[in-house]
């Protein structure tokens, strides 16, 4: 019966559808010069406040090579240096070689590497920076006649990326022929003295941006001030996401993806979290729904946070749409297992958005995009000097689709056809040594229809339906540097999750609940090869529910086509209470200069289960090399039961908590700057798991048990030149042992082979092209034997074989994307043309039967679904 539902949800579907790097330059002869001092700047956005610059306060010479100097050879070197917080050299790299056959390179690395500065300082506390330091080799002469003194002017000047005005730092800006050169500061600015006057030739560079050429006049006396806009090129967008891992790569795994290339990315729509189901560890859902079913866990069992706060669902209707804008987005972060002991209460995997800060840089931006599906706006911006704000939203239009294309013929009549909308509205305040972020956000789905006749082989399944889901949430969150090494933040999340489903009469399930969740974090930087974190995570639920529903199908249970007239429903209303509260420690400790080791515990404690589940995770990453690491991690997981389980009217209150043991192991390593290796083996082991138990009084236990293992590949070329994808493919097999048996069994989402193929060509800066490919292997399922004729309900009761006993037929599916864009001068459009199962294949999802089973039809995937799309932003 719950099939045939589900069939009729997703038929609509069907039819819808690092720390801070400063840049400076600075022009030293071989004379010491200690006044002056670089001019600092940064990467576009700035992610924090430079308020001091480094300064020089000791300068070595360089050894100028003899044999260049008898030769009155003389050279530039451009060199990258590192300082630390306490104004050391910590490391100094070639930016701009001399490409000289003598060691001016060697000699100014040497000498560089003995300099002091004064500290720079980010929001008032000392920090690690990075400057560009010019180093010229010069053979000054001595003067014989006293030179005219010369009259000069200035050029001054903004550059900002065309198409965004987003102020760029780190730009060459040279005059050729006068050997004058510095580079743009963090707001895009930049000043060069003695310009000799006239008609000067200017080059502005950098490897992410295409270069320009132009001529000013500079006049005597007087200075000049332009204002240039550059575009940048393919994969050069300075924003990422990084989709898996942390800041600090301490987790067993780490991707990172540009905004331009999740964009682009066939199928994905542009969204940056359905960006996760392309990668390694992650099944296909049926339909292409919205949950995550991660290393062979049932999708229940996997969390989706927001800044670590878990929301129930991140998607709308059928997997659509994620309910955030990537815009929004700072990064992504994807744990398919071993996470720290930050993260609790799931025991699958976790998928933590976190939200970055609006736009700071005095400019306002926005987007607006729409598609066959539904229409966004975006809108960031400052209000004050230290506080910016951004706002979205997002409404469907398939409720205005749906009626206009339905046959006058269908059996079906929509009151309200599939909609959704979400909002979001963002504050974030930052001064000094404080920040303050205030949130709101929710969204809201809707579906209501008729069924006039009978569907299926079940009379019962007729008559009017309704279901809906929404939630809202504020988030407010505090966070303060009490020193350069100990920091403190603090969160709490609060608002509401509702739920309800109706239909055919007799199915009621209606469920509102306040949620309340906080968090208070210590971090204390000890030195840079030990931190120490720890908190609170608590949060809590206060709901009422009103129900008639069947007891609820459990994995492994067959499920579909129990006629509703053979059911028996349980009646009820009831409210309840749930408190979760947990702390957590965790170091990250570099044992060696190659070894990072992170040790952690966890503590949760159930209430309403009364059960305290103590969880030590351990992590670590060992580094061979330049282009290879070593990483692996075990670590104990719990989950408490899902709410029917444990509830009086439909489970077993005495049952506890179910756990897991997440083990893995694999490496990473860099062929070269495009080319990059992921293989990563895991295998899990679930004990303590609620099963249906033999004993029909009982209902569920605690004495399932279930296994998970396999092997994670991902091949992956990056963007540094017209083409960039991957190749994603997980081996796996997962099972399960139910209470009462010694028999494992395929798990109800088990999926042997998971391949996927993406890859997109940028044809030209205008035009790009996309592609993804899947391969999965079918999802198992349990046959129908025959069936049992019920007079009483006038209907046949199917009996059944062995549990996931056969399989679906593979699934396969060719997505293709076109784009085309335009840049201008302030603002950019694109528009893109995408085509989801461009072969019109026919996937199967499942088999339908006849009324008395003794026939059985195909239930396939999604068709061919061409799309046409629009996007302009500022």
């Amino acid at each position: 019966m719950f099939f045939q539902i589900k069939q009729i949800l997703l038929g609509f579907v069907l039819l819808s559808f690092i720390p801070l790097h400063l840049m400076a330059q600075q022009t030293t002869p071989t004379s010491s010069n200690p006044s002056a001092q670089p001019t600092p700047t940064a990467p576009t956005p700035p992610k924090n406040q430079l308020t001091k610059s480094p300064e020089l306060i000791e300068f070595i010479e360089a050894e100028y090579p003899a044999e260049a100097k008898a030769k009155n050879v003389q050279a530039s070197v451009v060199l990258l240096i590192t300082i630390s917080e306490k104004g050391d050299v910590t490391n100094v790299a070639i930016q701009e070689s001399s490409k000289s056959p003598y060691a001016f390179d060697q000699n100014a690395m040497k000498a560089v590497q003995a300099f002091k500065f004064k500290p720079a300082e980010i929001d008032n506390q000392p920090a690690p920076v990075q400057i560009a330091f010019k180093y010229d080799f010069t053979i000054q002469e001595e003067k014989v006649q006293v030179e005219e003194k010369r009259v000069t002017g200035k050029l001054s000047g903004t550059i900002l990326e065309k198409g965004t005005r987003r102020e760029l730092s780190g730009i060459k800006v040279k005059i050729l022929g006068q050997n004058l050169e510095t580079f743009t500061d963090q707001n895009g600015k930049f000043l060069i003295d003695l310009v000799e006057p006239g008609k000067v030739k200017i080059e502005i560079s950098d490897q992410a941006f295409y270069g320009i050429e132009d001529f000013e006049t500079v006049e005597a006396s007087k200075e000049t001030n332009v204002l240039y806009y550059i575009e940048a090129k393919v994969g050069g967008d300075a924003n990422s996401i990084t989709v898996v891992g942390r800041k600090v790569r301490k987790e067993v795994a780490k991707r990172t993806l540009t905004v331009d290339e999740i964009r682009r990315l066939p199928g994905t729509q542009g969204d940056a979290i359905k960006v996760i189901q392309n990668l390694p560890g992650v099944a296909r859902t049926p339909f292409g729904g919205a949950g995550l079913i991660v290393r062979g866990n049932n999708p229940r069992n996997s969390g989706i946070a927001l800044n670590r706060h878990f929301i129930p669902v991140a998607f709308h209707f059928g997997g659509i749409r994620s309910i955030f804008p990537s815009e929004l987005l700072e990064n992504l972060s994807f744990y398919p297992g071993n996470f720290s002991s930050e993260y609790g209460r799931y025991s699958g995997g976790i998928v933590d958005v976190k939200l970055k800060r609006p736009s700071s840089d005095k400019k306002f931006h926005g987007r607006f995009e729409a598609d066959i599906f539904d229409a966004g706006v975006f809108l960031e911006g400052p209000l004050t000097e230290n506080s910016t704000f951004a706002i979205a939203g997002r409404r469907s239009y398939i409720d205005a689709i749906i009626p206009a294309i339905l046959p006058s013929s269908a059996n079906i009549d929509f009151t309200v056809a599939p909609r959704y909308y979400d909002y979001q509205i963002f504050y974030d305040y930052k001064k000094g040594k404080n920040r303050i972020r205030a949130y709101y956000f929710g969204s809201d789905d809707q579906l209501r229809f008729l069924l006039d006749k009978p569907t299926g082989s079940d009379p019962s399944i007729r008559g009017t339906f309704k279901t809906g889901s929404g939630l809202n949430r504020f988030y407010l969150a505090w966070d303060h540097q009490i020193s350069s090494g100990l920091s403190h933040h603090t969160s709490v999340s609060s608002g509401q999750n509702n739920l309800l489903f109706s239909g055919f009469g007799s199915l009621l399930f209606d469920n509102k609940v306040s949620v309340v969740s906080f968090r208070d974090d210590i971090t204390w930087k000890k030195s840079d090869d030990f931190t120490l974190r720890g908190g609170l995570d608590a949060e809590a639920f206060l709901g009422n529910i009103n129900f008639s529903l069947p007891a609820p199908q459990q994995e492994g249970q067959v499920r579909g086509d129990t006629p509703l007239g053979t059911t028996n429903l349980i009646r009820g209303s009831k409210q309840f209470n749930l408190y979760n509260p947990g702390l957590w420690i965790e170091a990250q400790w570099r044992v060696t200069p190659n070894f990072l080791f992170v040790p952690g515990v966890r503590f949760d404690y159930d209430v309403t289960l009364n059960d305290l589940t103590p969880d030590p995770r351990f992590n670590g990453r060992y580094e061979l090399g330049k282009q290879t690491t070593l990483k692996g991690g075990i670590g104990r997981y719990s989950q408490r039961p899902q709410p029917e389980q444990s509830d009086s009217s439909f489970g077993n209150p005495k049952i506890k908590t179910e756990h897991s043991m997440h083990s893995s192991f694999g490496f990473e390593h860099d062929f070269n700057e495009w080319l990059e290796l992921d293989m990563l083996g895991f295998y899990n082991h679930f004990y303590s798991s609620v099963s249906p138990s033999p004993n029909p009084q009982v209902r569920y236990d605690n004495n399932g048990s279930g296994r998970s293992y396999g092997l994670e590949t991902l091949l992956r070329i990056n963007q540094t030149g017209r083409f960039f994808g991957w190749l994603s493919y997980t081996l796996m097999r997962s099972e399960r042992m139910d209470s009462g048996s010694d028999q494992y069994r395929l798990f109800d989402f088990d999926q042997t082979h998971i391949l996927t193929l993406i890859g997109q060509y940028q044809f030209t800066q205008q035009w790009a092209f996309g592609f993804r490919w899947r391969y999965v292997t079918g999802l198992p399922y349990t046959p129908y034997t025959g069936a049992i004729y019920d007079s009483d309900a006038s209907t046949y009761v199917p009996t059944t074989g062995a549990v996931n006993s056969a399989r679906n037929k593979a699934f396969q599916q060719l997505d293709i994307r076109i784009d085309r864009r335009w840049v201008y001068q302030t603002w950019r459009l694109n528009l893109y043309f995408e085509i989801q199962n461009a072969l019109n294949r026919s996937n199967p999802e499942g088999l339908r039967y006849n009324y008395n089973y003794t026939q059985q039809t195909q239930i396939s995937s999604l068709p061919i679904i061409p799309s046409l799309g629009i996007r302009g932003e500022f």
